[in-house]
């Protein structure tokens, strides 16, 4: 077992650092929103991991790789959210002119909840995270010897682990180059990158599904 999660730890580590839905909207959300509100995300992502290790340990995962129009519905979910979120802070700053004029503000709390759902929302609405817990995972659990389920538990905390660590760099680190990126000019380039970003994964996805299904 040691050996094997030796490997699986290796293929986690570059799957992770592969970019992806999350890592985008990550850095997008800290950068626009700042690095609590990116820590938030990351509770979420991380909640939205620890449902499909569940759902793995239940044989949902088995379900899902019978049922490949399941993967399919949920690819075309994801997409159709990443879109909405690369236009988000557009429309967010669009509203809070108008909110400026009229004196209503957001609710602290509220905003926080609603970074921490996005983040476990875009989670499960993504495909690369499905696809790992449903093929990739399953092919480390060793049959004999220890309970699968608790192999199935051990690798997927790992994981998690792997997923959250590098989830955290990148608040950190935009939230470390916010001050800078967000002077003047900058912030509305910097958006504008993103939300390009954002549509290349969607895009990706689109192209991706639709050479799968060649």
């Amino acid at each position: 077992m040691t050996l094997n999660w030796m490997e699986f730890l290796l293929v986690v580590a570059l799957l992770e650092l592969t970019p992806g839905p999350n890592m985008a909207w990550l850095a997008t959300l800290t950068l626009d929103k700042g690095r609590a509100a990116g820590l938030q995300a990351v509770l979420g992502i991380a909640l939205g991991l620890c449902l499909y290790l569940v759902a793995a340990i239940a044989g949902l995962g088995a379900l899902m790789a019978a049922q490949p129009q399941l993967l399919a519905g949920l690819r075309w979910l994801g997409v159709l959210y990443l879109v909405y979120l690369a236009f988000e802070p557009w429309i967010e700053r669009a509203r809070q002119k108008g909110e400026a004029g009229t004196g209503e503000g957001e609710d602290t709390s509220t905003e926080a909840g609603r970074h921490f759902m996005r983040g476990l929302t875009l989670n499960i609405l993504n495909p690369k995270a499905a696809l790992f817990y449903v093929t990739l995972l399953p092919r480390f659990v060793e049959g004999g010897g220890e309970s699968m389920w608790l192999q199935s538990l051990w690798l997927g905390l790992t994981h998690i682990g792997v997923a959250t660590s590098v989830h955290l760099a990148i608040v950190l680190a935009a939230g470390g180059l916010r001050p800078w990126l967000s002077a003047g000019k900058r912030r509305t380039y910097l958006n504008i990158f993103f939300t390009a970003a954002l549509l290349g994964i969607a895009a990706w996805l689109v192209w991706d599904g639709l050479a799968g299904q060649a």
